[in-house]
């Protein structure tokens, strides 16, 4: 099995220690970029958060997720297109299911270990959680019809799948010199 320690760069002082903010502004700025999808933007947020997991390890993921979702919940102005929900607005959101989940995402992606098919399944994995406990928030909190939401789920998946592709080739050649059995 790959060891799952981040490059020795990235997990050196003062690395160490901004990993997390890092993360959750690299989720913010991937809010920058929205294409607007129903229940959800398809944004690049995710992306951002599979990074900062792969290469910092997966207490940085989750500590990015973290990070973001109490920026959101403070009322930052963060969510995709700049909008803010904060406390119960954002509890109340259909969508807030997805940002709550970026915890378990990002610390999802430290299990990357700069080999591609198995990253990009990680990374797949990470998205998938993602989405699940997106949909699940969204139909309880929205009473999205079962067959509605697994159309918008299935439409979802060529953006994760793509997204966790470009992730697996961002961090190959990084965490490429890892141990391997």
């Amino acid at each position: 099995m790959a060891s799952s320690t981040p490059p020795r760069l990235l997990t050196s002082s003062p690395w160490r220690h901004l990993a997390g903010p890092l993360g959750a502004a690299a989720v913010w700025a991937g809010g920058l970029v929205a294409v607007p999808m129903v229940p959800a933007p398809v944004t690049l947020q995710t992306l951002g958060l599979l990074l900062t997991g792969a290469l910092f390890g997966a207490r940085a993921g989750g500590l990015a997720g973290a990070l973001f979702l109490g920026a959101v919940l403070a009322g930052a102005p963060i969510l995709s297109g700049g909008a803010s929900a904060p406390g119960a607005v954002f509890l109340d959101l259909g969508t807030g299911g997805f940002v709550l989940a970026f915890v378990l995402g990002g610390a999802l992606a430290g299990l990357a270990d700069g080999r591609f098919r198995h990253d990009v399944m990680v990374f797949l994995g990470a998205h998938l959680a993602i989405l699940i406990v997106g949909f699940a928030w969204l139909f309880l909190r929205a009473d999205l019809p079962l067959g509605d939401g697994t159309a918008s789920l299935i439409g979802l998946l060529p953006g994760a799948l793509a997204k966790s592709a470009a992730a697996a080739l961002i961090v190959r050649p990084l965490l490429a010199h890892r141990e391997r059995p």
